[in-house]
């Protein structure tokens, strides 16, 4: 039952519009048989547990491991939730100056938006996969996790503890996501189009805890087992599982507000919806609305920008107390893109662009020093502990596309993190295809 409370902090990395005020893995739940579960989530030993050197807000007491995990859960499901995913790009374009037609080769981008649209009763459908694999949070390597909690023993009847355990051990967390992106979009005019983006993805997560120990003291602080030999090791444990299927479905919506000779600005809107299974990591368990504007310039070499920001509703992951009732919005705050796409070809284009997204009032895993006196002496302990903060990712996306014939184009792109804020991933591949009808 000793599993530390970070190999926790995937549990809740995506949610589910499931109706709960906190997530429920005791044996016979309704989420027991979910991935979330795959931990001792709800045992009595983690409800009991408080994470040594963490104070709960507005009161002396420590928070509890199940709150510490879910403190952490909500800056892991902030981000999993608002991965970049291929644009509604239409390939090439026709642009109409004074009534004559003038097509653009240039491809344009692959994880933005630009702002002219795909052009009366045109269909483009597109289709991407891309993986992320997550290898560090807030420049803590996800394979070396610290983490120490404390969990009192209680004669009953009695609020003096008889005895208490620290236990100190590291986690290596494993994270994968494998995401395919259908896009279908639709003009319903020279000047709208719409959009449909459906998600299917293929989550695996898997932990082991590793050099784990533990210190059983009695009120005066006295080492009691085993008394000669403190602390005494835990064994090596590990668990894992995998789900996949649909994700949150996204609707977008694009006008163009205005159109020059080579440069237009649109409007636009994107709908996040919550169809994803949180507990098994294929959701964000809340709505999400997108308002943004974008500007492209059409030439050989062809700048646009994008800016808009995020709101999302509450969600059962941001859940800090882990109390019925207690649910509050997804974390999200601004998001920009800024590049250029290159017609290097006739038949090809290279892009490049940088992508942020902000994230206001998101808890960050900082390791904490912090010590207990076992017998008189001093035992140093390093654990990770939530810390609530603001912050920007930045990603670099740069790749490629081919118009090899007709309207059909084949894409190729790679997503690095420029900074360690938050879950980062190894630099992310892309292939997609896509087609203009």
């Amino acid at each position: 039952m000793k599993r530390t409370i970070l190999s926790l902090l995937l549990l809740a990395s995506v949610s589910s519009v499931a109706a709960m005020g906190q997530i429920n893995c005791s044996s016979g739940s309704s989420a027991s048989q979910k991935l979330v579960c795959e931990f001792p989530f709800a045992t009595g030993v983690l409800t009991n547990a408080s994470a040594l050197g963490v104070s709960s807000s507005g009161s002396s007491g420590a928070l509890t491991a199940q709150q510490v995990a879910a403190s952490i859960n909500i800056g892991i499901a902030s981000q999993v939730s608002q991965l970049p995913i291929a644009s509604a790009s239409a390939g090439t374009v026709v642009v109409f100056r004074g009534g004559v037609p003038e097509t653009f080769n240039n491809l344009g981008p692959i994880l933005t938006d630009r702002a002219q649209t795909v052009g009366r009763h045109k269909l483009f459908i597109g289709f991407t996969a891309s993986q992320f694999v997550f290898t560090d949070i807030d420049g803590s390597s996800l394979n070396a996790l610290p983490f120490a909690w404390a969990a009192p023993a209680f004669v009953s009847g009695s609020s003096t503890p008889i005895t208490t355990t620290y236990t100190t051990e590291n986690t290596n967390l494993k994270f994968k996501i494998d995401q395919f992106i259908s896009v279908a979009t639709f003009g319903i005019s020279n000047r709208v189009d719409i959009s449909a983006i459906i998600p299917v993805e293929y989550v695996s997560l898997g932990a082991t805890t590793y050099n784990s120990q533990s210190y059983v003291v009695n009120s005066t602080g006295a080492c009691v087992f085993p008394a000669s030999s403190c602390p005494y090791s835990n064994p090596q444990s590990h668990t894992d599982g995998t789900a996949s299927g649909l994700g949150d479905l996204n609707f977008n919506v694009k006008a163009s507000a205005w159109t020059g000779e080579h440069a237009t600005v649109a409007a636009a809107f994107n709908l996040r919806t919550p169809t994803g299974d949180d507990l098994n990591y294929l959701g964000s368990g809340a709505w999400g609305f997108n308002p943004y504007v974008v500007y492209s310039y059409l030439w050989k070499v062809s700048p646009h920008a994008k800016v808009g920001y995020q709101w999302n509703t509450t969600t059962v992951l941001n859940n800090p107390t882990q109390t019925s009732g207690g649910n509050l919005d997804l974390p999200g705050g601004v998001q920009y893109d800024v590049g250029a796409d290159w017609a290097a070809a006739h038949h090809l284009t290279l892009a490049a662009d940088l992508l942020g997204n902000q994230f206001i009032n998101t808890p960050k895993v900082a390791p904490t020093k912090t010590s207990i006196t076992v017998s008189g002496q001093s035992v140093p302990l390093t654990t990770s502990v939530p810390a609530n903060t603001s912050y920007t990712i930045n990603n670099l996306s740069a790749g490629l596309k081919l118009n090899p014939v007709g309207q059909l184009v084949l894409s190729g792109n790679v997503l690095i993190q420029l900074n360690n804020n938050g879950l980062r991933s190894r630099p992310t591949p892309l292939v997609g295809i896509s087609y203009k009808f």
